[in-house]
């Protein structure tokens, strides 16, 4: 489908989805007026639809450092972003669709480095999420499509997910790209769910825009990509009174068995623990350990501790990636980490803060991340977004960037 043709499809459905659209048929038909009245107002009952305009731009510091000399990744140091979202939903009996087309205006400037004055001006559309479901029964059904999974209770990552660990926490406003699935969720009692879930395509994870995510969306995308192979998993849930869990054994190919889990329990109104990781056929693991407690004010307290036994302990970490050390898709390079957030939903009546610093036990660098979110009415959200790095430029966080500004603007229509 060429970007024109794409355009249209996506304008076409905003026209399909405005409040003010009524259909008419001019070709005689058989149905009578009733029954066709009847399946119309079902279609209707079963339509959502949401259009949500975001602009937002991003202004940071690159670092000169033995990772980035001379800005060599070529890292902005403005952008300018318009990015319209379009959300279209039918449930119809047992079939439910779904489908999210994007268009993204991406300006870009260089101050550092060999592109130092350099603009660059890029338009994409494109489809981040589209899905369809059919329910066999009551307690199972199937599906396939292109869909964000996510699970987990985790802030830092999401260990225990096979398929994609980003689960999008340090900003909330950038989408995480979507990967095709194909599902089949069998419910057998209101206590347990099982999913076969089989990754049958990369969807957009290699071409859509990090936007500083994690330290790993500041490196060139080009080496970031990787050769796709399709995983499968299968995951058993758990839901109890005051406690959860999940186990998801996966499978592939090149990379072997790994057997994921987490769980949560409701120590009492306030405390929450949890727990999260995953183990590989290859001894290696990953496991996250957290706690919440939310104080009778309302703000909620968040520590988390991360360790990532194939992970990067060298000195200096351009090492890391010179020897092939680390994968740069993974999130993180070093081993352990340790995360304290503290989360206000009501600051004001309207102001959502969110404060959280990740440390890095081995090299002592720190990402400090700061998020603010402002309804102003109904329709409109204002948002902020600031992370400063500090750190040698020898460390993690210290190497590429000083600090991040995202801020923005969201309408719902």
């Amino acid at each position: 489908m060429s970007r024109y043709w794409s355009m249209a499809w996506v304008f076409g459905m905003v026209i399909l989805a405005s409040p003010g659209y009524s259909a008419t048929s001019t070709e005689a038909t058989s149905i009578p007026a009733s029954s066709e009245e009847s399946l119309f107002e079902e279609l209707k009952r079963g339509f959502y639809s949401r259009i949500y305009l975001l602009a937002f731009g991003i202004a940071q510091d690159p670092k000169e450092s033995n990772l980035n000399p001379d800005n060599i990744l070529a890292l902005t140091r403005y952008q300018a972003v318009l990015n319209p979202r379009v959300d279209l939903n039918l449930d119809f009996r047992q079939l439910e669709l779904g489908v999210k087309p994007r268009y993204l205006l991406d300006w870009q400037r260089w101050e550092d480095g060999q592109r130092a004055g350099d603009e660059s001006t890029s338009q994409y559309v494109y489809v981040n999420e589209w899905f369809g479901r059919y329910r066999l029964a009551d307690q199972f059904l199937v599906s396939y499509g292109q869909e964000n999974l996510q699970w987990g209770p985790s802030v830092i990552l999401s260990s225990s997910n096979p398929f994609n660990r980003e689960n999008g926490r340090n900003n909330t406003r950038i989408e995480v790209p979507g990967l095709q699935y194909a599902r089949a969720v069998w419910i057998p009692d209101a206590a347990w769910t099982v999913s076969f879930i089989a990754n049958t395509g990369e969807g957009r994870l290699n071409s859509a825009q990090g936007f500083g995510l994690n330290q790993s969306a500041f490196l060139n995308k080009a080496e970031q990509k990787s050769i796709f192979e399709p995983a499968y998993a299968l995951k058993f849930d758990y839901t109890g009174e005051g406690a959860y869990a999940s186990v998801i054994p996966s499978y592939r190919e090149h990379e072997g068995y790994q057997l994921g889990y987490f769980g949560g329990w409701n120590v009492s109104d306030a405390l929450l623990l949890y727990g999260e990781g995953n183990f590989s056929q290859h001894n290696d693991f990953q496991v996250q350990a957290g706690a919440s407690y939310t104080l009778e004010s309302g703000p909620t307290l968040n520590m988390e501790y991360f360790h990532n036994n194939n992970s990067c302990l060298l000195a200096r970490i351009e090492q890391c990636f010179l020897q092939a050390v680390v994968n740069p898709s993974d999130i993180l390079f070093r081993q352990d980490y340790l995360m304290a957030q503290y989360t206000d939903t009501k600051v004001w009546t309207d102001l959502n803060l969110n404060l959280r610093v990740i440390h890095n036990l081995n090299d002592s660098s720190n990402r400090l991340i700061g998020t603010f979110e402002y309804e102003v009415g109904d329709h409109t959200q204002l948002y902020l977004t600031a992370n400063g790095f500090t750190g040698s430029t020898n460390s993690e966080y210290g190497s590429l960037l000083r600090y991040s500004i995202f801020a923005g603007a969201g309408y719902t229509f």
